[in-house]
């Protein structure tokens, strides 16, 4: 009998992990090296002991559009551990003009959306209008005949669709954001038109939102683990590799894993960049990894002592809340109190903020817009930043992302940040 085709993923988040499992089920030997003593990345959990409580790092959600990412889970075996909503829908509380919700209709697409669109209290007739005639130039635009679609904003684009400033930041604003990580006036229109077309305007389903009803960390890290352990393969956590060594036009690790005849290099750019030997870290391909920068996301965990909202999450429109979700009704959480996660993508004000800045301008947020939280407790308060959360979506970003194989014949990449046409997402 033959010996199996080795190969070595460093490291051990989404990417690496999906890459370790398909491998495995192709028949390699796979040895899967992360430096963290634990899977998943950017999508992990710990135990908060002031509190008591798992803590996921940051509020992930998915879409139905994430086919990759569902079938991931369903492989792993951890399908019933994830809500996807039957249909879109989303509370959107505005400050200002009230309340409205966004979701979907038993319509054909787009038309699915146009009901709520007519009902969005944010925008006026004639932006409503202008929103459904973009959304139908969106639907029907060729991105592939458009390069140049990623070197302009997406505000940009919209201004030239005859998109008021009111109607980009209360509207598009509003998907765009947290999809991209980033301000809508910084985006490229390139990545934020596929957010549109892939999860909006194609498919009646696939914006339904999706999230886990447990720990990020007991939702994947073991699973991940026995699955690729019961194909033969071989997980090492809290093992990084030195670096990649170039020998006859082929890397060889440094490490963990150096028997391998294969490299996957599941990585961010920044540590990919360290790894790598001089040699090829000034070759164009690899050299421009360098360039590629990072945007923040900010996630303020809030405990009462009570409950001060019965919704399961909603998007906020005219104050400096973004999304808050309700972790005690997601997880299926009983008790007196509720724990509140305010997710903050693009949050680059946030990040020179002490902690009791922050609590106390989201305390005070809370508490202007659930008016039971005025006579609540603030029992615990805890604030995560992740100053390079995900790749930077602006304009030439698409230049900068390497494709999933190398010009070395054995070193091959994965990750949100190469070119996979999507924004970095769970998918």
């Amino acid at each position: 009998m033959s010996e199996r085709v080795s190969v070595a993923v460093v490291g051990g988040g989404l990417a690496g992990i999906a890459a370790a499992c398909e491998l495995a089920d192709a028949g390699l030997k796979v040895t899967l090296v992360e430096k963290r003593p634990f899977l998943g990345g950017r999508s992990h959990s710990y135990l908060d002991k002031r509190s008591g409580m798992e803590v996921d790092n940051g509020q992930h959600v998915f879409l139905g559009c994430c086919t990759e990412y569902i079938r991931l889970l369903k492989r792993l075996g951890v399908w019933h551990k994830v809500h996807l909503q039957k249909r879109l829908r989303v509370r959107v509380i505005d400050k200002v003009w009230g309340e409205s919700v966004l979701e979907s209709q038993p319509l054909p697409p787009p038309l699915h959306l146009l009901p709520s669109l007519l009902r969005f209290r944010s925008l006026s007739p004639t932006e409503k209008a202008r929103a459904a005639y973009a959304m139908a130039r969106i639907r029907s635009l060729d991105k592939a005949a458009r390069r140049d679609l990623d070197g302009i904003t997406f505000a940009d684009w919209l201004r030239a669709q005859g998109q008021t400033e009111n109607a980009i930041r209360g509207f598009w604003s509003l998907i765009i954001q947290p999809t991209l990580n980033g301000d809508i006036t910084t985006v490229c229109a390139d990545l934020a038109l596929m957010v549109f077309q892939e999860g909006f305007l194609c498919d009646r389903n696939g914006a339904n939102v999706g999230w886990a009803k447990v720990g990020l960390s007991a939702l994947l890290a073991q699973a991940a683990r026995e699955y690729i352990e019961c194909r033969g393969g071989e997980v090492r956590l809290g093992q990084g590799i030195t670096g990649l060594r170039l020998e006859d036009g082929r890397v060889a690790v440094s490490g963990p894993g150096q028997e391998a005849e294969y490299v996957v290099a599941a990585v961010e750019p920044r540590p990919l960049a360290s790894l790598l030997p001089k040699a090829l870290r000034e070759e164009p391909f690899f050299g421009r990894i360098g360039h590629i920068d990072t945007s923040p996301i900010v996630n303020v965990h809030l405990w009462y002592d009570r409950q001060v909202t019965d919704m399961k999450f909603a998007a906020f429109l005219n104050t400096p809340l973004q999304w808050v979700f309700n972790k005690s009704r997601l997880w299926g959480q009983e008790g007196d109190g509720q724990y509140l996660d305010v997710s903050l993508s693009g949050a680059q004000e946030f990040m020179d903020m002490s902690t009791r800045e922050i609590v106390g301008l989201f305390a005070r947020e809370v508490q202007s817009l659930f008016p039971l939280a005025r006579t609540a407790q603030l029992r615990r308060a805890l604030v995560v930043k992740q100053r390079d959360a995900t790749f930077a979506a602006r304009p030439g970003v698409s230049r900068l992302r390497p494709g999933q194989r190398t010009p070395v014949r054995n070193l091959f990449l994965a990750g949100d940040w190469t070119d996979t046409g999507w924004p970095a997402t769970m998918e």
